[in-house]
């Protein structure tokens, strides 16, 4: 295929960076002293153990909210089964971070909800520990497993589903022994995107008192000064995202899946009134719960403050959006280049799969790796050069969904008509604009909205690469939480959830328009 052999060249300048900043990554985390002796082995089993107790209880107790969701809403009838649907799925506009604030506001000695209940003698109890932080980071992270899951039972649970019925079992028979011993593999690769998620926060567990690798590369680097403590650190923190990879692909692999895909319409069980109305009430507790109560609480906050139009708040989400789309215009440049170059390159394949692994790395890990390796090759620090560092880690960590999305799109071209292709004399920038880009436009544009979603969520790596002055609406978060302003952070909150439910909206309506 001489028509993308250009596309090679194209991808070599990022594939070069990549492989420069992992391999003095891995040198400098492993191979380089520590400048201070404070990384106890003491204060490693503290993070140890608090970032391993939050990520596994987050991902259970998400589990455990998504999945009998994503069953009820796929299997039953019951007023407002269309509107949960998407609905459910909203709260993933909502960073972490910004739940944690929140409910730290609503749950303090002085809030007036408190205020309210201790004059009935009821006190709140405290939600600053490992469980009050697994809950609050399952409030955004469990539509990652609902997602997935949802899908799943959508495309395989029917035939599963009539071959049990057919058997003599009833519903919940069905469900128990059948439909979610089926479904382990999309539920092991949600909890997996939930681990890694709650690895990768950092606002939401320092607003919470939770001692983590995040919270501790964060304080190596901006507290101690110890650059080369912040990378090693870093680097423990890389070791546990890689043993949680390999288990999650061991276990994924074990697994069997006896659901074949069909394009059959499901119809679902009606509900007797009394278990509808109950489905119907589950339902809209969590929707309040999740997305409703904590909208509210900002909207009260912000407008009790400071007006959502207010010149700084402006300037924040400019700030913002060039972060976003300059991320995410990068980013899907060169998942492009590298799809295209992993289809007709056979030498390099292995090194794409590993480059375009980022999304697992967080990004303190990748930010902490970049501001040591840079520092130590050329002796300044990457943060004066602009943005540029932040976009670079943004592209690197967020690479792989908008690569897996170009890859699957270009598995869908016929290797007939691909063959045809190569045989004409078209020119390859001709062969892509004509040929390619036609297969790989849909998948480019959903790669561009979650990259920008994704990158302007993003804190600790743009706390730590950001260029000096260069505030967004998420670092702006962090300063206004780290010091306990519920209310001042309220304004760029909402700016935040509002531009990123857009985005929601526009995926939602991609999604719908390919499946039609």
């Amino acid at each position: 295929m001489h028509n993308l052999k250009i596309w090679k060249y194209v991808g070599m300048p990022w594939i070069v960076a990549s492989l420069i900043f992992f391999v003095s990554f891995f040198y400098l985390s492993f191979f380089k002293g520590v400048d201070i002796e404070y990384i106890t082995n003491e204060y490693l089993f503290d993070l140890i153990k608090n970032t391993f107790i939050l990520s596994f209880l987050t991902a259970i107790i998400s589990a455990f909210i998504a999945v009998p969701l994503a069953l009820l809403i796929t299997f039953y009838n019951f007023p407002g089964n269309k509107f949960f649907s998407w609905s459910l799925s909203l709260s993933i506009a909502f960073p972490a971070y910004v739940y944690a604030f929140i409910y730290v506001g609503i749950f303090e000695y002085a809030s007036p909800i408190s205020t309210f209940l201790r004059d009935f003698n009821i006190s709140l109890p405290s939600i600053k520990n490992l469980l009050g932080a697994s809950i609050i980071m399952s409030m955004a992270l469990f539509p990652y497993i609902y997602l997935l899951v949802k899908v799943q039972l959508s495309s395989m649970g029917i035939n599963l589903f009539k071959a049990s019925k057919t058997l003599g079992k009833n519903n919940i028979e069905t469900i128990f022994k059948v439909i979610i011993p089926s479904l382990w593999p999309a539920i092991v690769g949600g909890m997996s995107l939930v681990i890694f998620e709650t690895v990768a926060d950092f606002g939401g567990v320092s607003t919470l008192r939770i001692e983590t690798f995040t919270v501790g590369i964060y304080n190596a680097w901006f507290g101690y000064q110890s650059y080369y403590s912040a990378a090693k650190l870093a680097g423990y923190l890389f070791v546990f995202v890689v043993a949680v990879i390999l288990i999650s692909k061991y276990y994924d692999n074990k697994q069997i899946n006896l659901a074949s895909r069909t394009s059959e319409i499901f119809e679902k069980t009606n509900l007797n009134t009394v278990k509808a109305y109950l489905a119907t009430t589950i339902c809209t507790l969590i929707f309040l719960v999740v997305f409703v109560a904590p909208l509210i609480q900002l909207f009260i906050w912000s407008l009790s403050k400071n007006g959502l139009f207010s010149t700084e708040n402006i300037y924040l989400f400019f700030n913002s959006l060039v972060l976003g789309i300059s991320a995410s215009l990068v980013t899907v440049f060169f998942a492009i280049s590298l799809a295209l170059t992993y289809r007709s390159s056979k030498s390099i394949k292995n090194i794409i799969s590993v480059i375009t692994s980022g999304y697992a790395i967080p990004g303190s890990v990748i930010s902490a790796g970049l501001l040591v390796s840079f520092g130590y090759f050329f002796n300044i620090s990457i943060t004066t050069y602009g943005i540029f560092g932040l976009v670079f880690c943004l592209s690197l960590r967020f690479m792989t969904p908008a690569y897996n999305y170009l890859s699957a799109s270009l598995a869908n071209i016929q290797n007939t008509s691909e063959k045809a292709l190569s045989t004409m004399p078209a020119k390859p920038l001709k062969a892509f604009s004509e040929f390619y880009f036609p297969h790989m436009k849909s998948a480019a544009l959903l790669g561009l909205m979650i990259v920008f979603i994704e990158s302007i969520k993003e804190q600790p790596a743009t706390l730590l690469l950001r260029p000096v002055g260069f505030d967004t609406l998420s670092t702006k978060i962090y300063n206004f939480t780290s010091e306990g302003e519920w209310i001042m952070a309220a304004s760029p909150s909402l700016i935040l959830i509002f531009l990123s439910l857009i985005f929601v909206y526009m995926i939602n309506q991609n999604i719908d328009k390919n499946k039609s």
